[in-house]
C-alpha cells in the first residue's frame, strides 16, 4: 500500500497493563451475562484456522446501512471452548454451529464482545468445538464507516450538479473486521466466495469476475463472484457504485479493466495501458503467471491512501490513476506509471506471497517499492524514474536518523502500531535478489524475514542459478577479486542472512568514516543518530558492502566492512576517495583529515567527473553531517556553492532539500534580515539556471519537472523577470475564462502568481469547483494554499473539514501546505489542535495520514516556547486519541534537533553569507 517508522515499546507496555492486567476482561453476552473474557491477547489463538468464507454484503446507499452474513468453514486443531476471532463496530445479531453430515441439528451460539481487542468470541454453556472441521455462520448489520477504512461511504457531484453515493473497502492493515466478522490477521490466509446486492441503478465489483446476476424480490440483484484463491484478509474489496469502465487483455490473456466515474472515464486510457504492460512485464520478469483471471484497477472518489494493492481489484485516488493529456503534466505521467507499477508489484509481493504478520512488512513494502523502480525503469525509460530513486533513498535515511526510528523487521501488535508501520523506512529499506527463488517456493503461504534471507543465501549456494535472469552483480561470487580491497569476495561464500540481519533487526543506518593517509584507507563505522547520543545503539554493528572510487580510477571498487574498524591499502596514492558510488548503499560517509576539502575542490574544477547521483549524495552527506557536528556549515555552504554550474535535477533539487529549509525555520521566527539576506543568495546560486528556463512543455521529463521546480522557486521568491511572465500569462488566461492553453509544467506557477490576490484566488477557486481533471484540480488547490492572503487560508482549511468544495481526504496534505506558508504556520497548528479528536476520527489513529499531519505541521518549529506548546498539547492527549503515537515522538526530536540546529548553526550562517553576498 502507497503511504505511504519505529516501535515505541511504552505503548505497548501501556495497553497490555491496561487491557490485560491478568484475565479480567469482563464482557457481556446476549443475555446481559457478565462473564469474562475467554483470551486476553491481542493476536488471535492459532488452534483454529479458517478455511474458506462463503460471504454476503447488502449495502443500502440510502439509508448508509448494510447488511450481511457469513458462513466461515474452519479448522479446529484441538478442542476447544471458544472460537475467539475479529468483530469492530459490527451488530452481530444471529450465530450458528452448523450440523456436519452425522449431526443434522444446528447449535445456537452464545457471542461475547471484548471491544478493546476488537474481537468476539463464540461459545455455548457446556459445548466443546472439537476437533475437526465446523462451519460458523453469523449474520450481521452496521453503518457504513463514515472514516476511509472498513467499508465506508463515498461521494461524488456531477457536472450538472447531482451527488452520488458509493460504497468502497480499504481494510489495510485491521479493518476488514469493520466489514465482516473474521480472522484479521495476515497469517490466516482463506478461499473467500462473495456475494454482493445491490439496486439496478448499481454495479459492484469484487476481486474475482462475477459468475452471474440473480433478480430477486422487490428488484434486488444479487451478484455471484467467483471464488478467490487462498488470501489474507485484508486483500478482499467490494465495490457498490455507478462508474463506467473501459477493458484490454494483456499478453497472458487477464482481462484488465479501468473503472472511474462515469464523467471522468475519458481520463482512464493512460492507465489501462500502462496496467497491461506492467502486468505482462512482472509475469515474465517474476517468471509466475498472474493467478487471476481480471485485474480492475477503480479510481475512487474518496480515498486517503495513495493505493491499495487489493488481489484483483486494485483501488486509487483519482490523481493516482486518471491522466487527462491536455492538463496533466509530466510529474502526473510518472506517479501515475509509479504507483500501479507498485500496486501491480503488490500481486506478487504482499498477495501471493504474505508477511506472517505486520512486523515483517518491509517483505511486502520494500519489495513493491523496489520493483516500481525497476519495472518502470524498463517499461518507461522515457520517465527517467531512476532519478527519483534518491529521494525515496534521502526520505528513508532523514526517518531513520531519529532515535524513535525502528528496525525494518519490528514487533507491533496495536493496530495503530500496524498502521504506522506503513511509512519510509518499511518502504525504503529495499533488497535486490533472490526474488524469484522466494516467490516460488512460498507462494499462497505466509513468511518471515528468515524466509527471504534463506532463499537469497540458496541462491547463492545453489547449482540451479538462473544467472541470466539475476544479474546478482558479484553479490554472490565465489573467486577473489583481483584487486586488493576485495573483502566482498573473499569468503567462499557470502552469508546473507548474517549481512540482512544486521540491517533489519536493528533500527538506523551507519555512518561510515574514512580517512585516507597516503595508500591507507581507514574506516570506521557508527550508528548515524541525531539528537542526544542513546546508549542503546553503541553497540550497534553492520556488515555494510561498500562501493569506492577515486581520482586515479573510476572503476568501481568493493570492500565489505564486518567490523567497527577496518583498514585495505590503495595501489597508488590519490587526490580524492568517493564511496557508495551512485547511492547504491544505505550509509552516510564522513570524509576526514581534509578529504571532504579535496571532494569540494574537485567540484569547483569538474563537477561531472562524479555522476549526477554521486553530487546528490555528497551535497546530502554534507549537510546531514552538520547536523551532528562532523562538519562546519561553512563547509557545507562551501560545497554548495558549485551548484551556481549544476544543470541536474537530482543534486540541484537536493540542494534545494537542504537549503531551503534554513530559511523555512527562519519565517517562523523573527529573523527578517537574516532570512532575506539567505533567500537572495539562493535566487542568485540558481539564477544562471533559471535564466535558462523556457515557459513552455519542451523537454525529458526530468527536465520538465526541474522547470516547474524552479520557476516555481523564482516567483515564490519574486524573481523580476518569473514574476512579471507569471504574471502576463495569469491575466491572459483569467481573460480567457480558463480556455487558454497554458504549458502543463508551468500551470503551477502561473495559478500560484493569480492567487496572491482575492480576485485572483476567488476566480482560481471557481475554476476549481468546475474542473474535472484530478491533476488540474491538484495545482489550482496547491496553488491557493501558497497564497499569502491568510483569511483565504483559514477558509481552505474550514472547507476542506466540512468535505464539501475540498474533499476531506485532501485535508491533511493542505493543512501540512498551509503550515509551510509563512501566513499559514499560525493557522494549521491552531487548526490541528482544535479539530484533532475529528481528524483521528475521520483519518484513524496510526494511519500515515496522521502521522504525517503530526510532524508535517511542526517540522519547522525551532524555539523552545514551541517545543513546550507541542509537547504541551499532545502531552495532554488521552492514549486512545493518540498520546502514545511514535509520530508525536518523531515530531518532538524533530523541533530539538531545529532548535540544537539554530543554537549552533545561525552565527557561523551569518558571517558566511556576510561574506559571500557582500
Amino acid at each position: 500500500m502507497l503511504f505511504l517508522a519505529k516501535y515505541f515499546h511504552f505503548t505497548l507496555v501501556a495497553l497490555f497493563c491496561a487491557l490485560f492486567a491478568g484475565n479480567h476482561a469482563m464482557t457481556v453476552n446476549k443475555n446481559k451475562t457478565v462473564l469474562p473474557f475467554p483470551w486476553d491477547k491481542m493476536r488471535l489463538p492459532e488452534i483454529v484456522k479458517p478455511q474458506h468464507y462463503d460471504l454476503l454484503i447488502h449495502p443500502n446507499l440510502t439509508s448508509l446501512t448494510f447488511t450481511g452474513e457469513v458462513q466461515i468453514q474452519i479448522e479446529v486443531k484441538q478442542d476447544t471452548r471458544a472460537i475467539i476471532l475479529h468483530s469492530k463496530n459490527l451488530q452481530v445479531s444471529k450465530a450458528l454451529l452448523l450440523g456436519s453430515r452425522q449431526h443434522h441439528h444446528h447449535q445456537d451460539l452464545q457471542i461475547s464482545e471484548f471491544e478493546a481487542n476488537e474481537q468476539i468470541a463464540l461459545f455455548s454453556e457446556g459445548f466443546t468445538f472439537e476437533k475437526g472441521s465446523h462451519v460458523v455462520h453469523l449474520e450481521f448489520y452496521a453503518n457504513l464507516s463514515d472514516s476511509f477504512h472498513g467499508f465506508y461511504k463515498g461521494q461524488y457531484t456531477t457536472n450538472s450538479g447531482e451527488v452520488r453515493m458509493l460504497a468502497s473497502t480499504q481494510f489495510e492493515p485491521t479493518h476488514a473486521r469493520a466489514a465482516f466478522p473474521c480472522f484479521d490477521e495476515p497469517a490466516f490466509k482463506a478461499n473467500f466466495t462473495i456475494r454482493v446486492r445491490r439496486e439496478s441503478r448499481h454495479i459492484s465489483i469484487s476481486n474475482m469476475p462475477k459468475l452471474r446476476t440473480v433478480e430477486l424480490a422487490d428488484g434486488i440483484l444479487e451478484d455471484q463472484f467467483d471464488t478467490m484463491v487462498k488470501m489474507s484478509t485484508y486483500l478482499v474489496a467490494f465495490i457498490i457504485c455507478d462508474f463506467h469502465s473501459i477493458s484490454k487483455k494483456s499478453q497472458h490473456g487477464v482481462e484488465i479493466s479501468v473503472y472511474t466515474v462515469p464523467e471522468k472515464i475519458s481520463q482512464a486510457e493512460y492507465a489501462l495501458d500502462t496496467a497491461v504492460t506492467m502486468l505482462d512485464f512482472y509475469d515474465e520478469y517474476f517468471d509466475i503467471p498472474y493467478p487471476l483471471p481480471k485485474h480492475d484497477l477503480a479510481a475512487i472518489p474518496d480515498f486517503q491512501s495513495g493505493a491499495m494493492e487489493n488481489w484483483g481489484l486494485s483501488t486509487y485516488r483519482e490523481s493516482g490513476l486518471l491522466f487527462d493529456p491536455e492538463k496533466s503534466s509530466s510529474s502526473d505521467k510518472l506517479g501515475i506509471t509509479k504507483v500501479i507499477a507498485h500496486e501491480l508489484a503488490h500481486q506478487w509481493f504482499g498477495n501471493l506471497v504474505t508477511m506472517q504478520w505486520w512486523n515483517d512488512l518491509w517483505l511486502n513494502e520494500g519489495f513493491a517499492k523496489f520493483m516500481e523502480y525497476v519495472s518502470v525503469n524498463i517499461t518507461h525509460p522515457e520517465l527517467q524514474v531512476n532519478d527519483y530513486f534518491l529521494e525515496k533513498c534521502f526520505t528513508a535515511l532523514s526517518v531513520d536518523s531519529l532515535s524513535s526510528s525502528h528496525p525494518v523487521s519490528t514487533p507491533v501488535e496495536n493496530p495503530a502500531e500496524i498502521s504506522e508501520m506503513f511509512d519510509d523506512v518499511s518502504y525504503r529499506k529495499v533488497f535486490k535478489y533472490g526474488i524469484i527463488n522466494y516467490l516460488k517456493k512460498h507462494s499462497y503461504q505466509n513468511t518471515v524475514n528468515s524466509h527471504l534471507w534463506e532463499s537469497l543465501t540458496n541462491i547463492c549456494t545453489s547449482d540451479g542459478l538462473d544467472s541470466g535472469r539475476l544479474k546478482l552483480d558479484g553479490f554472490c561470487s565465489k573467486h577473489t577479486a583481483e584487486t586488493p580491497a576485495s573483502k566482498w569476495f573473499k569468503e567462499d561464500s557470502v552469508d546473507v542472512g548474517a549481512i540482512m540481519d544486521t540491517w533489519t533487526l536493528q533500527e538506523g543506518f551507519p555512518l561510515i568514516t574514512v580517512e585516507v593517509k597516503g595508500q591507507e584507507v581507514t574506516l570506521k563505522q557508527e550508528r548515524f543518530l541525531k539528537g542526544a547520543e542513546s546508549s542503546n545503539s553503541s553497540s550497534f554493528l553492520w556488515q555494510v558492502p561498500l562501493t569506492y572510487i577515486t581520482s586515479g580510477s573510476n572503476a568501481v571498487q568493493r570492500f565489505l566492512l564486518k567490523t567497527e574498524r577496518d583498514v585495505f591499502y590503495l595501489p597508488e596514492k590519490v587526490e580524492w576517495i568517493k564511496f557508495n558510488v551512485d547511492l547504491r548503499g544505505y550509509y552516510i560517509v564522513h570524509y576526514e583529515s581534509g578529504g571532504w576539502d579535496c571532494l569540494i575542490k574537485q567540484l569547483r574544477m569538474n563537477h561531472t567527473v562524479f555522476s549526477s547521483n554521486d553530487r546528490a549524495s555528497l551535497i546530502h552527506d554534507i549537510f546531514q553531517l552538520v547536523s551532528i557536528e562532523k562538519v562546519p556549515l561553512d563547509k557545507a555552504l562551501n560545497l554548495s556553492l558549485y551548484l551556481s554550474k549544476e544543470s541536474e535535477i537530482m543534486p540541484v533539487t537536493q540542494g534545494f532539500s537542504e537549503l531551503v529549509p534554513l530559511y523555512k525555520l527562519m519565517e517562523k521566527r523573527d529573523m527578517q534580515e537574516l532570512e532575506n539576506q539567505l533567500k537572495s543568495h539562493l535566487v542568485k546560486l540558481f539564477q544562471p539556471l533559471i535564466d535558462r528556463q523556457s515557459w513552455s512543455d519542451n523537454g525529458s521529463v526530468s527536465e520538465r519537472m526541474l522547470r516547474n521546480y524552479l520557476l516555481l522557486f523564482a516567483c515564490v521568491r519574486r524573481y523580476p523577470s518569473c514574476v512579471s511572465t507569471a504574471t502576463q500569462l495569469f491575466h491572459k488566461w483569467k481573460e480567457s475564462d480558463g480556455k487558454m492553453w497554458l504549458p502543463t509544467d508551468v500551470s503551477l506557477v502561473v495559478y500560484t502568481e493569480g492567487a496572491r490576490t482575492d480576485d485572483g484566488w476567488d476566480f482560481l477557486l471557481e475554476k476549481y469547483k468546475r474542473s474535472v481533471s484530478p491533476s488540474e484540480k491538484w495545482m489550482i488547490k496547491a496553488a491557493l494554499s501558497y497564497s499569502p492572503l491568510a483569511h483565504k487560508l483559514q477558509w481552505l482549511l474550514e472547507r476542506s473539514s466540512e468535505g464539501e468544495i475540498m474533499k476531506t481526504q485532501d485535508l491533511p496534505s493542505m493543512l501540512i501546505s498551509v503550515s509551510k506558508n509563512p501566513k499559514g504556520f499560525k493557522l494549521a497548528w491552531d487548526f490541528l489542535k482544535s479539530n484533532w479528536g475529528k481528524l483521528v476520527k475521520k483519518f484513524d489513529l496510526g494511519s500515515s495520514a496522521i502521522s504525517r499531519v503530526v510532524v508535517g505541521v511542526t517540522d519547522q518549529y525551532s524555539t523552545k516556547e514551541m517545543l513546550d506548546e507541542v509537547e504541551l498539547f499532545f502531552g495532554s492527549l488521552a492514549q486512545d486519541q493518540g498520546s502514545g503515537l511514535r509520530s508525536i515522538q518523531q515530531a518532538l526530536e524533530k523541533i530539538q534537533q531545529n532548535i540544537l540546529w539554530m543554537d549552533r548553526n545561525v552565527p557561523l550562517l551569518k558571517a558566511w553569507l556576510d561574506h559571500h553576498t557582500s
